[in-house]
C-alpha cells in the first residue's frame, strides 16, 4: 500500500487505516519548488513569436534559449537518424553534424532535460534570457501576452 499526500486533515484517515501490526516506512520532506505553469505559458509563447519573427521552428529557439542559459546538456551519437526518437526522452534535441565513428557516418546530437526540470530560478534565468532574445528583435513582451 502507497499513501502520498500532503500532510494535511486528508491525509490523517489514509493512515489510521493501516494495519497496526505492520511496520512501515514513513518519508516525509518538503515539496520543491516547480517552475509554474505561467511561466511555462510566457516562456513558449515568447518563444513562438521569436521563431516566427526569425522564421526558424520553436524547438530552435528554444534549444538556443537553453544553450544560452547553459542548461544541463550532453551529446548523443546516432548510427542512424534518431531525432524523433530522442525527443521522447529529451525536451530539447538539436541536430549538430555529422561524423564519422569506425568508418560509419553517424549523427550527432545535443540534447536538454528541457525546462520542465527545472525550479523556479532556473525557470525564471531562463525567460531572463528569451526576454533578452526578444528585446534584440524588438519583439514586445508585454505582461497581457499570455493572459
Amino acid at each position: 500500500m502507497k499513501i502520498v499526500g500532503t500532510i494535511n486533515k486528508d491525509i490523517v484517515p489514509e493512515l489510521l487505516k493501516l494495519d497496526i501490526s505492520k511496520t512501515y516506512v514513513c518519508e516525509i520532506k518538503e515539496p520543491k519548488s516547480k517552475r509554474s505553469l505561467e511561466q511555462n505559458k510566457l516562456l513558449w509563447r515568447l518563444v513562438h513569436l521569436i521563431a516566427k519573427s526569425t522564421l526558424q521552428d520553436d524547438m530552435e529557439v528554444y534549444c538556443t534559449a537553453l544553450e544560452r542559459a547553459d542548461a544541463l546538456s550532453d551529446y548523443v551519437i546516432t548510427a542512424t537518424d534518431m531525432e524523433n526518437a530522442l525527443r521522447k526522452s529529451f525536451r530539447g534535441v538539436r541536430f549538430m553534424r555529422m561524423q564519422e565513428v569506425n568508418g560509419k557516418d553517424c549523427y550527432v546530437y545535443k540534447v536538454y532535460l528541457g525546462s520542465s526540470k527545472m525550479s523556479v530560478k532556473e525557470m525564471t534565468e531562463l525567460l531572463e534570457i528569451v526576454f533578452q532574445m526578444c528585446a534584440e528583435l524588438e519583439i514586445p513582451t508585454m505582461e497581457d501576452l499570455y493572459e
